[in-house]
């Protein structure tokens, strides 16, 4: 949601075929064939900007940052992993006879007024999808005041589709309101997160943005992120085609999928197959479009962080034919030793994890490249965690594809890890080399859980925040239901907007009933840190505490006040800081929870709250009751310098350093381990 402080970004979007025949005569295959040539500025009309505050002097954009580039295609990889479309199913490339990606330099100016500015080319040039206000955009504000709130972007382009089939446009991430204009023709649109009309697909995702933090950064509210930020792409389907998929995966057995088809009846013939790492087809069933199937999978491997075990699953109608995949788990309450445990695939295990931002010092909302998202995912395994909680932002479809593990398809990337440790001479860790995979099926080592979180109004929320949040939290479900390493949805966060839901249906607790409507697979998180915690009225008890790890309480037990049960979580501690010089945004400005004066005092701080074996107020001491912690923050962003990458994604730590926080790390979840509880599959959420 948008904080008060930030303007509305409308974007008009111009979008021209220049030539005049929208199709050609060919021999296409029965799922439709798509050419595009796009027409674009003059690659020498881009260069990247300063990548700090503009306030002052440091430029550190990532090392990815030099391979983004106006000659290339930015963030080239197919944008939708989880469903591929066509008979390959190769997840990287997807069948590049089907879809093109648009991204690239863009003409681009400020709007001066609401009419559209058609017959005439704009004044200046994007790279899109870099938001306005990144380095690389080209076209990055150099203060608040010329911050732009209303712009124009256009692409002119040759589209040549198969006789019989349909182009679909698609818009990943727009903030905050789109108008899109295809020829001089007005779309149908709608500006926020995930909703889908017409032929195109926009979402939005604002979280902690701050105009004013242009010129005077600072607290934890950011730099805005405004315009295209996510891959606009576009694609050719059948005129019967499968729209969308539902997966319903809350099992170790069974799998429950519904496939929705647009263009065709209700009796549309739908085909089910689950293909296992071997390329064995190990299941196969059949049903009607919108109906749902359930797949019984023999002698299943569940899906878990130790191992990611993903399933393809093939999808066919006569007309159409998509790839996904799934990982079979369950994520449910059970009792432990001292009160209810959150059982993944009916065990206990302790899940330690970063609070990640996702925010990039070049690229702010926008990865420079799919490696370096793949890189903070990896992160997580490097230091010996299992979890993230995605803070503030529905993250892309690419990072949850990462977190899942590498599916059965030849082409996925890679993200099991080998044993951690810091190359002396980039003071990169080496495990967060991205490795492209060598073959077909080949097993990776790591999964991370993801806890995500709802996007807030950080600030000044109203009774016009509440139908607004509602319909983006219904819309981040639907978008990111089918991601097998999301265990949890987080409805709010500390006090940033709650207390404006007051009124039924929409009041604290209709809107925990909303995210269990919608999804009863998942367990749901009231509050993060709030005191609408307290209620107790989901499923767990979650508790902030800066910088050192307090004491939780599972609910429902003598320790906390009366009302439903829930495990407990610490779910943000931490915020140790070592000042790096040379890789602070601004430099002499950065702040923090506990500020240390060097990296290795920042990791013997950290060991000590996490696993210190001689102190008993650790986290390590306390698995007999509290399930989950997470530790702010992955990385620094902006002026908060408390990750354990600097904002640049180079490690603060030695290996040594590097090597006793994973020894922490795995101390903790061995301790749980031994505590656990075996058996059961524990009480559905």
């Amino acid at each position: 949601m948008l904080p008060a402080s930030v303007a509305l970004c409308a974007l008009a979007i111009l979008l021209l075929p220049a030539g005049a025949a929208s199709h050609r005569a060919a021999s296409p295959s029965a799922l439709g064939e798509l050419s595009v040539v796009s027409h674009r500025p003059a690659a020498s009309t881009w260069r990247r900007t300063q990548c700090g505050s503009p306030s002052g002097d440091a430029d550190i954009p990532t090392r990815w940052a030099s391979e983004v580039s106006a000659d290339t295609t930015p963030l080239p990889a197919y944008p939708r992993p989880q469903m591929v479309r066509g008979r390959g199913g190769d997840r990287d490339k997807g069948d590049p006879s089907l879809w093109s990606n648009l991204n690239g330099l863009w003409e681009w100016e400020p709007a001066a007024d609401a009419a559209p500015p058609f017959g005439r080319p704009l004044n200046g040039s994007i790279l899109v999808p870099f938001p306005v206000e990144s380095c690389l955009s080209g076209v990055a504000p150099a203060s608040s005041a010329t911050l732009v709130a209303q712009m124009w972007y256009r692409l002119v382009f040759d589209a040549a589709v198969a006789d019989g089939a349909k182009t679909l446009l698609h818009f990943g991430a727009v903030d905050w309101q789109a108008t899109v204009y295809l020829n001089g023709l007005l779309l149908r649109h709608d500006g926020r997160l995930g909703k889908h009309s017409g032929r195109t697909a926009v979402d939005v995702a604002v979280g902690k943005q701050r105009v004013s933090a242009v010129d005077r950064p600072g607290g934890d509210t950011y730099t805005p992120s405004s315009g295209i930020w996510q891959t606009v792409w576009m694609e050719a389907v059948p005129q019967s085609y499968i729209s969308t998929l539902k997966i319903d995966q809350a099992s170790t057995t069974n799998v429950k999928v519904t496939a929705f088809v647009e263009g065709g009846g209700a009796t549309t013939p739908v085909r089910f197959e689950v293909v296992d790492r071997d390329g064995t087809t190990v299941a196969e069933a059949a049903g009607a479009a919108g109906s749902e199937v359930s797949i019984f999978v023999a002698r299943a491997t569940a899906w878990s962080p130790s191992e990611p075990y993903l399933y393809d699953l093939k999808v066919s109608t006569p007309t159409d034919a998509v790839t996904s995949y799934f990982g079979l788990r369950t994520f449910a309450l059970g009792d432990g030793p001292k009160g209810r445990r959150p059982l993944l695939n009916g065990n206990f295990t302790f899940l330690a994890g970063f609070l990640d931002q996702s925010w990039w010092p070049d690229g702010q909302y926008t990865a420079p490249t799919d490696e370096a998202l793949a890189f903070d995912v990896e992160a997580v395994a490097t230091f010996g965690l299992n979890m993230i909680r995605l803070h503030q932002k529905a993250a892309t479809p690419p990072t949850h594809a990462h977190a899942h593990g590498s599916p059965a398809t030849h082409g996925s990337p890679a993200t099991g890890l080998p044993p951690a440790g810091l190359s002396p001479a980039t003071r990169q860790p080496r495990a967060l080399v991205l490795a492209r995979r060598p073959a077909r099926r080949v097993a990776v080592s790591q999964g991370v859980v993801v806890f995500q979180d709802m996007v807030q109004k950080y600030g000044r929320a109203s009774k016009a925040t509440v139908p607004l949040f509602v319909s983006d939290a219904a819309a981040m479900v639907h978008g990111r239901r089918n991601h097998p390493s999301i265990l949890q949805w987080t409805a709010f966060n500390e006090g940033d907007c709650w207390e404006v839901f007051d009124t039924p249906p929409h009041d604290v607790a209709g809107v925990v009933a909303l995210f269990k409507r919608l999804d009863p697979t998942r367990l749901v998180d009231t509050d993060s840190g709030g005191r609408a915690n307290d209620r107790h009225i989901a499923d767990v008890n979650d508790i902030h505490s800066y910088p050192f790890p307090h004491d939780a309480r599972p609910s429902g037990t003598p320790h906390t006040a009366a009302g439903g049960v829930g495990y407990a979580m610490v779910g943000e501690f931490g915020g140790i800081g070592a000042f790096v010089r040379g890789k602070e945004w601004k430099p002499q400005a950065c702040h923090t929870y506990l500020k240390v004066g060097t990296p290795q005092q920042g990791a013997a701080a950290y060991v000590k709250m996490a696993a210190r074996p001689q102190k008993a107020a650790t986290l390590r001491s306390r698995v007999d009751h509290v399930s989950a912690s997470v530790y702010t923050q992955t990385t620094d962003v902006e002026l908060e310098c408390d990750g354990f990458l600097n904002y640049d994604r180079t490690s603060k730590f030695s290996d040594e350093d590097t090597a006793a926080i994973r020894k922490a790390n795995q101390a903790i979840i061995a301790a749980s381990r031994a505590r656990g509880v075996e058996g059961g599959a524990g009480t559905a959420a």
